[in-house]
């Protein structure tokens, strides 16, 4: 799996949020738990870590703006 699908899924999710609450608190969880393991791997690669933070730190970014562009003629 290639780093702009990880991106694009992250950005999707971001983006259905507000639809579904079970999903947005487990998108947390999620982010949180994702932060501590890229931190942890970033001993190993440091290149590849960071580059997956980034991407999650730009879907979390995007997601506000992304979420009014989809959802912004449906509600």
């Amino acid at each position: 799996m290639t780093y702009e699908w990880l991106i694009l899924g992250a950005v999707l999710i971001a983006a259905l949020l507000p639809m579904i609450k079970w999903v947005r608190r487990l998108f947390w969880a999620f982010s949180i738990a994702f932060v501590g393991m890229m931190l942890i791997h970033m001993q190993h690669n440091p290149g590849e870590a960071t580059l997956a933070l980034g991407a999650m730190g730009g879907g979390l970014m995007f997601a506000r703006p992304i979420r009014r562009m989809v959802l912004g003629g449906i509600l």
